[in-house]
């Protein structure tokens, strides 16, 4: 079952309407009854009106799409009639040399979307489609076709793809080559979002190597800000702190996850407690602190947490049931609790069985049950 709230505007909550949903309905895949997903959903990611799922069916990856199309950020064969509900895209990988090629990883920033193709015993393939503001697309600045997708090229060596992460128009990936690992960026830079060493230029429209201390595990990107987490479990801030979004997260340890919204940080700790930098989940603005729950631990078991533009949203296990709690932003309506009040402190927003996912994008928010 998948079932979304929010900003719907584009058709970007795949429910059949263009309208705002302010309490969680299901979403629909072309050919299967509402809410019901056509296969395992392995990953869920949103740009500013459009939504891409990265689905597993018969073992085989499949990418499905809903939204906004018009900058080609869902890929040639994509139109605007589909918008409504999730379809099938179809990006003529044969066409266009990668017979034998498959997606593994997606991501999605403003009105661009980033797909990692891989084949057995090839290196990967990192391909971008839709608009190229601020350098987006990652192949230079010059003005593309919509509906054509784009080989980026962030090193001149065969590489595989660990990870790929967008903010609003700022993309970090991890590569590795025969001979080392790198983390390249390209996007909005002028923050140091990107790294002191690439911080010169408004944006950079091609990857260029962000030179880090010490190599990274895992990272999040806000709207100026990057917070970049190291296999010892420490912490690295880069870009814009002006909403006290990297405030403190330098003296954090023992940390395992990290999440950013457009202006706030959320750090997952190994003891099952959420930190916030920023501005959200909390009475202070000025200080790392815990975002409070009115449970503890022993009856409640943090297991991820996913942020929106402004919200987030937090999944716990109980003993038999799952809850997926919220708080932040709610224009929209993407808390899916009935009403577009923002919500200061967490509230609970869905219980109930099963492995539950959990995603949030721009005013959007997503629960998956499998």
């Amino acid at each position: 079952m998948l079932i979304s709230a929010g900003s719907n505007a584009h058709g970007q909550l795949s429910n059949g309407s263009l309208d705002d949903s302010h309490s969680f309905s299901p979403s629909s895949f072309h050919g299967f009854e509402p809410g019901v997903i056509p296969g395992k959903l392995l990953d869920l990611v949103c740009g500013a009106n459009h939504t891409i799922t990265l689905l597993e069916i018969n073992d085989h990856p499949e990418l499905w799409g809903c939204g906004d199309g018009s900058s080609g950020q869902l890929g040639p064969s994509y139109t605007r009639e589909d918008s409504t509900i999730f379809k099938p895209l179809d990006l003529l990988l044969e066409k266009n040399g990668f017979a034998g090629y498959f997606p593994r990883l997606v991501c999605a920033s403003w009105e661009t979307t980033y797909i990692v193709l891989s084949s057995p015993d090839m290196p990967d393939t990192l391909i971008s489609m839709g608009a190229n503001d601020f350098g987006d697309l990652g192949i230079g600045a010059q003005k593309v076709p919509a509906k054509d997708f784009h080989v980026v090229h962030p090193t001149d060596r065969p590489f595989i793809v660990e990870s790929l992460l967008a903010g609003q128009h700022h993309v970090i990936a991890k590569l590795t080559t025969p001979s080392e690992t790198l983390v390249v960026g390209w996007g909005t830079s002028r923050h140091g979002q990107l790294g002191n060493n690439l911080a010169t230029k408004p944006f950079l429209s091609s990857p260029e190597i962000i030179i880090l201390p010490t190599p990274i595990s895992s990272a999040a990107l806000g709207h100026q800000h990057t917070v970049l987490l190291h296999s010892s479990g420490t912490l690295s801030g880069l870009g814009s702190n002006r909403k006290h979004q990297l405030q403190g997260i330098g003296e954090c340890a023992d940390i395992k996850g990290v999440a950013c919204t457009w202006n706030g940080t959320f750090l997952l700790t190994h003891d099952q407690h959420i930190l916030s930098a920023g501005q959200l989940g909390r009475e202070t603005t000025t200080a790392l602190a815990h975002v409070k729950f009115p449970f503890t631990n022993a009856t409640h078991r943090l297991t991820r947490i996913a942020c929106g533009s402004e919200h987030v949203l937090a999944c716990f296990v109980l003993r038999d049931s799952s809850e997926v709690w919220g708080w932040g932003w709610n224009e929209h309506g993407n808390l899916g609790i009935g009403t577009t009040e923002d919500v200061c402190v967490p509230v609970r927003l869905w219980s109930g069985p099963g492995d539950v996912g959990i995603w949030a994008g721009s005013g959007t928010s997503w629960i998956a049950v499998q």
